[in-house]
């Protein structure tokens, strides 16, 4: 009996292990199904933002910084000018030309062929010309450059992860006209175009940044271009990463991934007309973002990708001229369809089937094809089904907790307990040290009202019985009639509420 639960423990790991394959073999999303949380637009010059003003909510807008030293008319005057020639010959978005001094600002109307700094919002459309010839910059800005975002903060903030195959996705139509420097770059002298957004963890309020990159005028490798870093601003911890399947070494890249129908990063060289960008970050990859930040920066963050929301997404042009005027640097870029999206696939619940030992009296379930295959095979006599099941989703679903398989060892049983309570998986550890975490997330369901026992909607109640013997062991059973049976064998109801119920289980 012991090398069969032993056995039995391999056999959930390797359940594991395909589970996250499942998941992985669906990193493209190519098929996905998309919700749309934040759409196109159309705003007009009303939603250019200077520095640190207030943004509108919900709705796309410009927000210039940086372009001036501080105390400067023209850091004051970042925005404050219609702007009348036709900027879309360095940005790509060029509405009429009757709508210019409507759709375009800046400090200095001055055109080409030295134009001025100059910014678009026009409808659906977005575009920006930065050219630090034209602005004093003889004071460092710590961590961040001369930047615009063209940005949706949202109200209330998103929530992305609605199950385990969810991924936040973010994709525009980006063009980069237009790129110039005075000197090679290395780190002064850069122009970059990314996608960004900013997670708000729910449990502890925390913020962070992920940026994304598109374009960077440096060869892949210079001074880690093409590269995936924790950093930080003057305000928020962010990841780096390129929009790219591998990074300039050569590794793969971590924590986005590239759709198929998505240009992938470009390098060194502008382009004209519109590329089409589409970022994905799978549950998988933001976790393991998570747990890379968690080592890092943000120690307190929580590890659980369905505990964020994304309060601001956008794309964002910078340029790093650095003081003096060796590194000048241009770039202009614009941007139309920018959209926040769920990406995800529906998860059907799998069958948790109940399996029964004689010899022992003892019971077991399990939703994984391989301890079920195993049990079943005969090739540890014994187990038999007993004609019950239940419902569980095999992975992450919105509104279900995890669900933590412990192994009880010989001396305390030979069996196993599940949970669905974070607490209680907790509190077992901690009373419990012999006992074997096989699993933190065998399944997930639903935690029921802890006062009452009761369960929501589409949910039936799972009813936990214990044994009281040390041989200890515990029934798990939607079955009001098998439950009562079991109680008058003398077995004790645990769980909450008068009934005993531990867990909700996904109703048929």
């Amino acid at each position: 009996m012991r090398t069969t639960l032993r056995r039995l423990r391999s056999a959930v790991l390797l359940g594991a292990m395909v589970a996250a394959g499942l998941a992985n073999a669906a990193a493209d999303y190519a098929n996905a199904r998309f919700r749309v949380i934040s759409a196109p637009d159309c705003v007009d010059a009303g939603n250019f933002v200077a520095e640190l003003g207030p943004a509108p909510l919900n709705a796309t807008y410009v927000r210039v910084q940086h372009l001036g030293d501080p105390g400067t008319a023209e850091l004051a005057g970042e925005v404050a000018h219609p702007v009348t020639w036709d900027v879309g010959g360095y940005s790509g978005i060029s509405p009429p030309p009757p709508a210019y001094a409507q759709t375009q600002r800046g400090f200095r109307d001055v055109g080409p062929p030295d134009p001025a700094s100059a910014f678009q919002l026009w409808c659906g459309a977005a575009g920006f010309y930065i050219d630090t010839r034209r602005f004093s910059h003889s004071v460092p800005v710590v961590l961040g450059g001369p930047s615009v975002s063209v940005a949706r903060e949202l109200a209330p903030a998103a929530d992305i992860f609605r199950n385990w195959t969810s991924a936040l996705t973010i994709d525009a139509q980006v063009r980069v006209p237009y790129v110039w420097s005075a000197t090679p770059p290395t780190a002064d002298g850069t122009a970059q175009v990314s996608f960004f957004y900013y997670a708000r963890d729910t449990t502890t309020g925390t913020v962070f940044a992920h940026v994304v990159a598109l374009f960077d005028n440096r060869p892949p490798g210079v001074n880690g271009t093409g590269a995936e870093a924790i950093s930080a601003d003057a305000y928020t911890a962010f990841v780096g990463s390129p929009l790219a399947p591998s990074l300039a070494d050569g590794t793969p890249t971590q924590y986005v991934a590239m759709s198929p129908l998505s240009d992938t990063m470009h390098f060194v060289d502008a382009w004209q007309g519109p590329s089409f960008f589409r970022m994905h970050v799978g549950y998988d990859q933001f976790a393991a973002l998570l747990r890379r930040l968690q080592r890092g920066p943000l120690p307190r963050i929580s590890t659980r990708p369905e505990d964020y929301r994304v309060t601001l997404f956008g794309v964002l042009g910078e340029v790093f001229p650095g003081t003096g005027t060796t590194h000048e640097v241009a770039l202009g870029a614009g941007v139309t369809d920018l959209r926040l999206a769920e990406a995800y696939d529906d998860i059907a619940p799998v069958e948790v089937i109940e399996f029964y030992f004689a010899q022992r009296d003892h019971y077991f379930v399990s939703g994984r094809a391989a301890d079920i295959d195993a049990l079943d095979s005969g090739r540890f006599p014994g187990w038999t089904r007993t004609g019950l099941r239940f419902f569980a989703y095999p992975g992450f679903v919105a509104g279900t907790s995890p669900v933590c398989r412990f192994y009880l060892p010989p001396a305390a049983g030979d069996s196993h307990f599940f949970s669905a309570s974070a607490a209680e998986c907790a509190e077992v550890a901690a009373r419990f040290p012999a006992f074997v975490l096989e699993d933190p997330a065998v399944m997930h369901m639903a935690l029921p009202d802890t006062a009452t026992g009761a369960c929501g909607e589409r949910t039936v109640p799972v009813f936990r019985l214990w044994n009281g013997r040390a041989s200890t062991n515990h029934r798990y059973t939607t079955e009001a009639a098998a439950r009562l049976q079991m109680l008058m064998a003398g077995w004790i109801a645990e769980g909450y509420g008068p009934y005993g119920v531990a867990m909700c289980a996904v109703s048929p």
